[in-house]
């Protein structure tokens, strides 16, 4: 913090005064200080240097507009003076000025002395706003060389590390400033957020853990507790912190959308639109956010019109993984295009595209020509079920401009819910599978399958390949699935794409006579070998994976079981774009595994008068 001043030789009654002013300021007395520069000021109203620390004092207590009022009229006074311009770009810097207006303050004050620690300090904080790191972070080594036990610096350091994408260093520079200043509340929010990044949740974890310890009632350790338990799918806890850091900051946005997505994924749905409509109120306008939030919880509670309306901010929200490609060609919107040619392109993973696909044949049915760009392997396996379309690999260049340009306009494959899926009828009357598969290559994979006549075949999948902490609490491993395998007599077939060969052993050793895996099947990059398989199957249970996708365009009747899923639930209880399956939600403060017995339990109920009809039908037998 900048309270240097260079005291000019004065009447001796003012300069001990403000000597003693000082003093006061430097110890944290700020009251005492300032009745002490007021004083000086009354007797010598354009003392420079009474003006300037009555400002900084001002700063100090969280008034920056007087602070800025006062150093402003110390300059008046001597314009000469280093540390009043920095104090004075400090002052601005807490208004949230420019990083351009900041520079051109702290330059002035690096002209009259090119050592002047804040002023480069500020420099530093400027330059990484304008992303110009390579001279910021100059600035900052230099200042951490000099000044070995600033701890300011060691934080703007990690700022900038943090701003360029460089978080496991800056968490080296935020644990140097808890060194430094063990009750730096915004080190350990900082550290914690670039952990969040990096998915270190443990560390993460035992370090908030310390600060909730050290800051008991703190308003903004408890949002970050928050954000890292959602993270973590700990959601019941979230929710717990999440309340806590909003009733003590109850106009800040930021904690109403954390509260908001907590409750959202905690399935109170209801009370999440109600407080994500409150962040909206607190919020800036055209918040992305805010608006994207608000489009999930619309969703989650069945409120298409404002879920759908609202859907396309995750393009700008910078939390969501999403592509946002460009093109130089218009959007369709909705107008008549049977003599057009419309690139359709998506924009997240394989079991969104087989999902909103379920919408293609509407569109090709109004379009001249369709054209779908998406992975290499899925383009393959759309082919098949859409011959009258083309399908290829997407083409864009690094700023994710479109490459190719054979067509008129382009939609994104989730967006046509705009003009297909506008209410819950549109699902209902929807066409229902609109994908096919290889039949021959599914009637010959059933006779793999021994007894199939006679009994029901059930495919299983129990993980994503992505077993990162925060997704596997809603997985289950091969023990865990087990119990499944063991509730009945049944051909299990493995559906499991990317499987390890411990898995597969574990349940060839516990189910020889139950379990099947097909290991000429490609089930990951063969989406034609792995519709054909799922086919074969009166039934599938699957983790919440593209494998239950295709069980679910395919109308295999499936049980899905995951997390709280808006976008595909539709505020329903199973999920609409679906109709033959039922979605399942594990316990959000138990093992998922403590949940088996519920999927088998649904399973029973939906195999309780099994006959092979309906698979046979699907197979043409």
């Amino acid at each position: 913090m900048a309270t240097q001043t260079a005291l000019k030789p004065a009447q001796d009654p003012i300069r001990e005064k403000l000597i003693k002013g000082l003093s006061y300021q430097q110890a944290g007395e700020i009251e005492r200080a300032k009745r002490l520069y007021k004083q000086v000021l009354k007797k010598a109203p354009k003392n420079a240097d009474a003006l300037h620390l009555l400002g900084v004092s001002y700063r100090q207590q969280g008034y920056p507009k007087r602070a800025l009022e006062y150093i402003g009229k110390a300059i008046a006074v001597d314009p000469n003076q280093s540390p009043f311009y920095a104090n004075l770009a400090r002052t601005m810097l807490d208004l949230g000025t420019d990083a351009d207006s900041l520079l051109a303050v702290v330059n002035k004050a690096l002209t009259l002395n090119p050592k002047e620690r804040e002023a480069r300090n500020i420099k530093g904080i400027a330059l990484t706003r304008k992303q110009e790191f390579a001279e910021a972070e100059y600035i900052f080594q230099s200042l951490v060389v000099e000044y070995p036990d600033f701890a300011d610096a060691y934080q703007n350091f990690g700022t900038l590390l943090m701003d360029a994408k460089q978080e496991e260093h800056a968490i080296n520079f935020f644990t140097k400033v808890l060194m430094l200043d063990p009750d730096n509340v915004d080190a350990y929010i900082q550290r914690a957020r670039c952990r969040m990044k990096l998915k270190q949740y443990e560390p993460s974890q035992y370090e908030l853990s310390e600060a909730l310890e050290k800051f008991p009632g703190n308003s903004d350790i408890e949002h970050e507790a928050a954000r890292l338990l959602f993270s973590m799918n700990e959601t019941r806890k979230g929710v717990e912190y999440a309340r806590k850091s909003l009733a003590s900051d109850p106009e800040n946005y930021h904690k109403a959308i954390t509260l908001g997505v907590c409750l959202l994924m905690y399935g109170a749905v209801e009370e999440a639109l109600e407080t994500v409509l409150l962040a909206q109120k607190l919020s800036p306008p055209d918040n992305t956010t805010v608006k994207w939030n608000l489009s999930l919880v619309y969703l989650a509670n069945g409120d298409l019109k404002n879920g759908w309306a609202y859907h396309r901010a995750r393009f700008e929200d910078p939390a969501t993984n999403v592509h946002k490609r460009k093109f130089e060609v218009p959007e369709w919107q909705g107008e008549d295009i049977s003599d057009k040619t419309v690139l359709v392109w998506t924009d997240q993973g394989l079991g969104d595209a087989l999902k909103s696909g379920t919408m293609l044949p509407e569109l090709i049915s109004r379009a001249g020509k369709v054209i779908v760009e998406l992975s290499e392997k899925g383009a393959k396996f759309m082919q098949y079920s859409f011959p009258e379309a083309v399908f290829r690999r997407s083409a864009m260049n690094e700023d994710m401009t479109a490459k190719n340009s054979d067509y008129d306009l382009h939609v994104n494959i989730g967006d046509m819910v705009d003009f297909f899926r506008q209410d819950l009828d549109a699902f209902k009357n929807a066409p229902c599978p609109v994908y096919t598969f290889e039949k021959d290559r599914a009637r010959a994979y059933l006779n793999r399958l021994p007894g199939h006549e006679a009994k029901p075949v059930i495919g299983f999948s129990w993980r994503s390949k992505n077993l990162a902490a925060n997704r596997a609490r809603y997985y289950l491993s091969a023990p865990g699935i087990a119990p499944v395998l063991e509730s009945r007599d049944a051909i299990f077939v493995n559906l499991q794409y990317s499987a390890l060969d411990k898995e597969l052993d574990f349940f060839k050793a516990q189910f020889p006579e139950r379990f099947n895996v097909l290991e000429d099947v490609d089930l990951f990059d063969d989406l034609l070998g792995a519709a054909a398989l799922t086919a074969c199957c009166d039934f599938v249970v699957s983790a919440n994976t593209s494998v239950a996708d295709m069980a679910g365009i395919l109308d295999v009747p499936a049980i899905r079981f995951g997390q709280q899923e808006p976008a595909l639930l539709l505020g329903q209880k199973n999920p609409p774009w679906y109709p033959s399956m039922t979605y399942m939600h594990p316990y959000v403060d138990r093992p998922c595994s403590d949940f088996v017995p519920e999927i088998i339990a649904e399973l029973d109920r939906h195999l309780e008068d099994w006959t092979p009809e309906r698979r046979n039908k699907r197979l043409g037998i």
